[in-house]
């Protein structure tokens, strides 16, 4: 492989002459391997001189470019790639989402016509793009593992190896914990050493001195002692320093050169210490093969909405910050002020992952982490351990009660929702994805003696019902009367327990067991995630009290049992129990807040009224779920309306907005309530439509085409609209849709369909 710098500066580029020998473009790095792959690693300012010279080079192009994470310093040459406006040229990009955008939506963040005159739409080339996880992928004969950094953005470090050659790419990161060398004490430390271990090169982030650092905790980058110390401590010969501060000249840089190079020998290490330089080019032989160190693939999308995070704390302020920085990820926090507490709530919530301060009224939060994991019989159970400080000196627990992950307080709240998030996605998979549900046959229920051997035994139905906080208060009459009159009854994973628009005859107790809580979209079969449920949790309630049919569905997760208490019987007890009724009042009003929070999450485009980009990602799960069960196609529509900038600036926003809602209505009118249409971006639709395969592409697109015409006569509106229109069809729908857009949205290139006034 060959390795060429061309960007190491970090965080803002600084040309001049104090950096001409180190550089000032922000960062960029091409590997090629020997069959000739073109791998280009991050899209700073140093891309800009990378494309010139791939134009004097024999074309077409087919780049692959490595996106570490999306800020700024990281993707601003992107604009300024050249190769990137050819018709020959095919960019595969590569990176993690960020914080609830997309890796396309970042990117054409910074190519609106507001910043720069060509949107990321127009460019000539064939973009594809791949979002990325932890684990590994090949691209031909080069393999490429990835490992989540600790940085204040999802952000990815990336092992490529190709013919016995590896090259480690580690930037932006920071030490998870502030401990001095050769021997490393914290998990994220040693999980760090053991992905760059048996790299030929590693290009690490080295922004600061250990002076500097000091100031700079939390934000995300390293010093250069830490950098030296995890090459040494992993064996590797090379050692790279990147992605330069920008206040250091090359002055400063030299000296933090040869410093590191007397860290290395005063260790005893072999390890060659340099600094990274733009211009700066070698092979790299290896001597081995390729390492896993990655065993799941990188390009499994693992979707953490509707993942479970206790928070045990004394402090309401530690919960009350938290609950800020994981405000837009769909988690269900649940906040638990002791350690004993911890313990029995976990039970009932299950959680996928503890937050858990070091010191707790009744103990060292520590001394909880075993107990927690064998009681839900999860001993990988992730558990962030909240400390106190990060100088060394803090004792990192014993292998009996060692954390998943620790953090200083204050945290760095970007650096809390970044661990959070990657150790979700290492460990709970697919939340969120549908289920197939079992109706019951007409007439039937399921045997509860069939299924009673599935649980243990939690005490009598007069126990549990009076363990339950809304029947506590109930008299020793009234509890003999709600006993008396209720059912028990066991179900199987994917039972619907209570049906949207079904009559609220009963009101649920779970006993045991899990339910997801869902709401059908309006006209549509598409089914939105509100919450899910658990012991001690009732279900049905709000038709009862409403006396009309049920306002959303209840699906068992596992097996589940219940108590069913007849709704008459429910409504008596509350018009004689003020305790009762006030109990249950409370429940209501906070679910109705997590409700009204996550709804906003998925509010419809104000525009069009139709679901906005990341409703049309969550919806096209569950959509193409049910078509791949039925082994029944899918048809994926994508359109563009051309030249909105010019219709806003010649007619006004008032009739581009009458353009792209004649659109929408267009497209509701010429499909099915069946079909999901959206709002795409600000002026690209996407239609997906099951059941639906090319010999109705056609079709449907001259409906569309005849829709939009007599809506743009009887509105009145006064120019012709124009829109591209592509479409693919897929009898086995990927997990996500960004395979299918790409391939719509490649065929839709060169096609243009015109209206008449």
């Amino acid at each position: 492989m060959q390795v060429r710098f061309w960007g190491t500066r970090g965080s803002i580029p600084t040309p001049g002459h104090r950096t001409a020998i180190y550089g000032g473009n922000t960062s960029c790095v091409e590997v090629q391997a020997t069959d000739g792959t073109t791998l280009i690693l991050d899209c700073g300012t140093g891309i800009r001189l990378l494309g010139l010279d791939m134009l004097r080079r024999a074309g077409p192009h087919r780049i692959h470019l490595l996106i570490g994470h999306t800020h700024w310093d990281h993707i601003q040459g992107f604009p300024f790639f050249t190769p990137a406006f050819l018709p020959g040229t095919e960019l595969n990009i590569y990176g993690s989402a960020g914080f609830q955008r997309s890796l396309e939506d970042s990117l054409s963040g910074q190519m609106q016509y507001s910043y720069f005159p060509v949107k990321l739409k127009e460019l000539a080339s064939r973009l594809h793009y791949t979002e990325l996880e932890e684990g590994c992928f090949r691209i031909g004969d080069v393999y490429v593992q990835t490992q989540y950094l600790n940085h204040t953005a999802p952000a990815i470090a990336y092992r490529i190896s190709s013919d016995g050659a590896t090259v480690a790419y580690v930037t932006d990161h920071e030490p998870f914990w502030n401990s001095p060398g050769p021997v490393f004490h914290h998990p994220g430390d040693q999980r760090h050493i053991e992905f760059i271990r048996g790299a030929d090169l590693v290009i690490h982030d080295a922004q600061y001195t250990s002076d500097e650092y000091h100031t700079k905790i939390g934000w995300g980058h390293s010093p250069a002692d830490y950098a030296t110390d995890v090459a040494a401590a992993a064996g590797v010969p090379r050692l790279a320093l990147f992605h330069h501060d920008p206040t250091h000249d090359d002055g400063a840089i030299k000296l933090l050169e040869e410093a590191q190079r007397l860290r290395a020998a005063a260790m005893g290490s072999l390890l060659d210490v340099f600094a990274a330089a733009e211009g700066m080019a070698f092979d790299i032989v290896g001597k081995g093969g390729e390492k896993t160190v990655a065993e799941d693939s990188a390009l499994d999308r693992r979707p953490i909405a509707g993942g479970r995070v206790m928070i045990v704390s004394p402090h309401h302020p530690d919960f009350v910050a938290i609950e800020q920085v994981l405000p837009d990820d769909g988690l269900l926090l649940t906040p638990v002020p002791e350690g004993q507490t911890a313990l029995q709530v976990a039970v009932r919530t299950a959680p996928d992952l503890v937050i858990i301060n070091a010191r707790l009224a009744d103990g060292d939060g520590a001394s909880f982490i075993q107990p927690l994991r064998s009681l839900l019989n999860k001993p990988d159970l992730p558990i962030l351990l909240l400390t106190e400080g990060r100088d060394g000196t803090e004792t990192l627990y014993s292998a009996e009660s060692i954390a998943t992950d620790y953090l200083a307080k204050p945290f760095s709240p970007p650096m809390l929702r970044t661990r959070v998030r990657a150790w979700l996605a290492r460990t709970i998979g697919t939340v969120g994805t549908p289920l197939e549900v079992i109706l019951p046959p007409p007439d039937q229920d399921i045997d509860p003696v069939t299924l009673q051997e599935d649980f243990p035994q939690v005490g009598t139905m007069e126990e549990v019902l009076a363990s339950i906080p809304i029947f506590a208060s109930l008299s020793p009459d009234q509890l003999e009367r709600l006993v008396a009159s209720s059912t028990e009854h066991s179900f199987p994973p994917g039972y619907v327990l209570v049906c949207q628009d079904d009559p609220g005859e009963d009101t649920y107790v779970i006993v045991s067991g899990r339910a997801r809580v869902t709401e059908t979209v309006s006209d549509s079969p598409v089914q939105m995630f509100l919450g899910e449920v658990g012991p001690g949790e009732i279900v049905g309630e709000i038709g009862v009290l409403r006396q009309r049919s049920r306002s959303a569905s209840v699906v068992t997760l596992e097996r589940t049992r219940c108590i069913a208490i007849p709704a008459k019987v429910f409504l008596e007890l509350l018009q004689n129990s003020t305790a009762m009724s006030l109990a249950l009042l409370q429940v209501l009003a906070g679910r109705l807040y997590d409700a009204d929070r996550l709804l906003a999450r998925h509010a419809p485009d104000p525009l069009t009224g139709l679901p906005g980009r990341r409703a049309f990602h969550e919806l096209y799960r569950r959509l193409t779920a049910g078509a791949k069960r039925r082994g029944t196609s899918i048809l994926l529509l994508v359109l563009d309306v051309l030249h909105l900038k010019d219709i806003n600036d010649r007619f006004g926003y008032t009739v581009g907005d009458d353009v792209l809602r004649t659109l929408a209505d267009a497209l509701i009118e010429s499909s099915r309530s069946t079909d999901l249409v959206s709002r795409y971006g600000s002026d690209e639709f996407a239609v997906l439509m099951v059941e639906a395969g090319a010999e109705n592409a056609e079709l449907i697109i001259k409906r569309v085409q005849q829709k939009l015409r007599a809506l743009t006569i009887s509105r009145g509106i006064p120019l012709r609209i124009e829109c591209r229109i592509g479409y693919t069809v897929s009898m086995s729908p990927p997990e996500t849709a960004d395979e299918l857009l790409r391939l719509a949205d490649d065929q839709m290139q060169g096609k243009r369909y015109g209206q008449a006034k």
